[in-house]
């Protein structure tokens, strides 16, 4: 049975059969968001319901993403019930904002042309081979994902009409040039300043430290001193790379792959059309009618798209869509332009899922098939590579099968397919290196049930080109550490922690000392240095980030009256700062600052309006 297994894993329709459904699982929400059956609602808005499946649906797909990202940690958060509520409430929340765009995007007549579809289409990698559109892998990703042609362009127009509402919002936003020069001054803005900065390491001599608040310490923070769990692995490598070197090809070999594929080197026919569109309605035959009497009168095709065509945006190019692609826009379409055999033909009237058209052939291109010779080098690149998987995927099924039949030795699997079984000392997650430490071999080799059970893992894939087997020899769990084993540690992070609670201390008596009229000069000391700073800059990266940003929060000194603050730096240092004046430059308003500021504009004018459209509508 294993023998029968492994050899229909190898052909060539086992891989194309995998990689479609790995691709299914890529599309699949969108998928069965189209294809969500009517259930309960959650909620109304304006008498659109949101159902239970789509904000499931939603949850799902948002919840996939973050595990995607942040791994793991996850699944944790989603175990607290809390965080799970709040959670799908801020997606329903997002729901109700996407329904009421959509129905304002529709209020304000805003749509997008069967033009722009059929271009988005083209051009999203999913349905492109060799960096082209194939519309055999766009039907076959449809079928596969439950759409049809017609549901996808359905969907692909709401979330284009989403976006191009949204553009048009931040689009209709402005910012007057005085407040542009206001913001340019205010980012341009300098400070002078002075400062004392009382040194935590120094005061660090003085402080004394008893045995009890070692250990006080040690019980409030002795999780912090944790160790990390470590194991000790054995495990194999399958590196598709490493096969290249026992993979030849020759010309036989070459040219009864050209034989067999050759529709991959040939061009297929190209038509190149434009047309005429009636969006359906009342009167919408008659008037397709008439533009085709125009035509059969003599008039020209440029001059009836400007005459007639409702599709606005090809209009303005005499009606031209580009080059035809099969099943874009519905059968109808498809039989009317494949009916054309050369350049000038024009379609009778016909109708499809967007109105009634007359669609032109502009240009015709004849299918051309490229001689073996210049793609000699192409097909034995491709060969190779074919070569490569399946040495790859028999090396993979060795090493499974072996695994799993003598599961608590890799030794067996490392003979028979010809690797070497490498190891590992005890070493803690972060101590993997290489693909070892990918995020699935970690998890793996780190996983609880795993470790218990002491067996071979299944092929763990890494990436494209390699996978593991690996399993765990042993393992040293985490524990907290002896008081005795960290007392240094902890007398040095308490000894820190002490003298930052003086040098703020000390701190806050200098700076009552400046407020009282004594020169900040005179407080230096082997502790304090007192330093001054002119014409600093909002973001000045010569001077301490934390004082820098201290001395910005000031107001303006009045009378001459300097301002006064504290301010506790990042390192345990503290500082006295004296804001003695500031100079307001003059600065041209550089096109990334008005963008800049646009940007905010916008934004807060659609959470204005999101927030006006929620308290407007009704939401049931």
């Amino acid at each position: 049975m294993l023998d029968r297994i492994r050899e229909g894993s190898q052909g060539i329709a086992a891989k194309v059969i995998l990689g479609l459904v790995i691709l299914t699982f890529a599309i699949s929400g969108i998928g069965s968001y189209i294809n969500s059956k009517a259930d309960t609602a959650v909620k109304s808005v304006n008498g659109v319901e949101i159902t239970q499946t789509a904000l499931e649906e939603a949850f799902q797909n948002e919840r996939n993403r973050m595990k995607q990202q942040f791994g793991d940690v996850v699944e944790q958060l989603m175990a607290d019930e809390s965080y799970v509520a709040n959670f799908k409430a801020g997606i329903l929340d997002r729901l109700v904002v996407e329904e009421l765009q959509r129905q304002q995007a529709k209020d304000l007549g805003i749509r997008v042309s069967d033009e722009q579809i059929k271009t988005t289409i083209v051009e999203m990698p999913e349905f492109q081979r060799n960096g082209q559109f194939d519309n055999e892998v766009y039907l076959a990703l449809l079928r596969q994902a439950g759409f049809t042609p017609l549901q996808f362009r359905d969907y692909l127009r709401q979330q284009m009409t989403r976006s191009q509402y949204t553009a048009s919002l931040m689009g209709s936003e402005f910012v007057l040039d005085h407040e542009k020069e206001q913001y340019a001054s205010l980012n341009n803005q300098t400070r002078t300043y002075s400062q004392a900065l009382v040194s935590s390491k120094t005061l660090e001599a003085s402080v004394q430290l008893t045995e009890e608040e070692i250990q006080a310490y040690y019980d409030n923070n002795k999780f912090s001193y944790k160790t990390a769990d470590k194991v000790a692995i054995e495990y194999l490598f399958i590196d598709a790379n490493a096969l290249a070197n026992a993979v030849d090809v020759n010309e036989e070999q070459l040219n009864e792959y050209y034989q067999q594929n050759i529709v991959e080197f040939t061009q297929q026919e190209q038509r190149r059309i434009a047309h005429i569109l009636v969006e359906a309605g009342d009167n919408a035959q008659q008037k397709i009618e008439e533009a085709k009497a125009k035509l059969d009168a003599g008039d020209s095709f440029e001059s009836v798209v400007k005459a007639f065509s409702e599709d606005s945006f090809s209009a303005e190019n005499g009606g031209d869509l580009e080059w035809f692609e099969k099943g874009i826009f519905g059968d109808a379409f498809d039989s009317a332009v494949l009916s054309l055999e050369k350049a000038g033909d024009i379609s009778d009237v016909f109708e499809s899922e967007s109105g009634f058209h007359i669609v032109k052939l502009t240009d015709y291109v004849k299918a051309e098939t490229t001689p073996f010779e210049e793609v000699k080098e192409t097909i034995a690149s491709q060969l190779q590579q074919l070569k490569i998987d399946e040495l790859y995927i028999e090396a993979q099924t060795k090493v499974s099968e072996l695994a799993f039949e003598i599961p608590d030795t890799l030794e067996d699997a490392a003979e028979v397919a010809g690797l070497e079984l490498k190891s590992t000392e005890l070493k803690t997650a972060n101590e993997l290196q290489g693909l070892l430490g990918s995020q699935v071999a970690v998890s793996k080799a780190f996983d609880e049930t795993f470790i218990s059970e002491g067996l071979n893992s299944d092929l763990i894939e890494i990436n494209d080109t390699t996978s593991l087997v690996l399993r765990v020899t042993d393992n040293q769990p985490a524990r907290i550490q002896k008081l005795d084993e960290i007392k240094i540690r902890i007398e040095a992070a308490l000894t820190r922690e002490k003298a930052a609670e003086l040098a703020s201390q000390k701190a806050l008596e200098l700076a009552e000392r400046v407020k009282s009229g004594e020169a900040i000069t005179s407080l230096a000391d082997n502790a304090v240095v007192v330093t001054e700073n002119t014409d600093i800059a909002r973001f000045d990266a010569t001077v301490n980030a934390n004082i820098r940003d201290a001395v910005f929060e000031l107001a303006k000194p009045v009378n001459g009256q300097a301002e006064v603050s504290t301010v506790e730096t990042s390192n345990g240092d503290a500082a006295v700062v004296s804001l003695t004046s500031f100079n307001v430059k003059p600065a041209a308003v550089e096109e990334p600052v008005a963008n800049q500021v646009l940007n905010v504009v916008g934004q807060q004018a659609i959470k204005a309006l999101i927030e006006a459209s929620k308290n407007n509508a009704d939401i049931e």
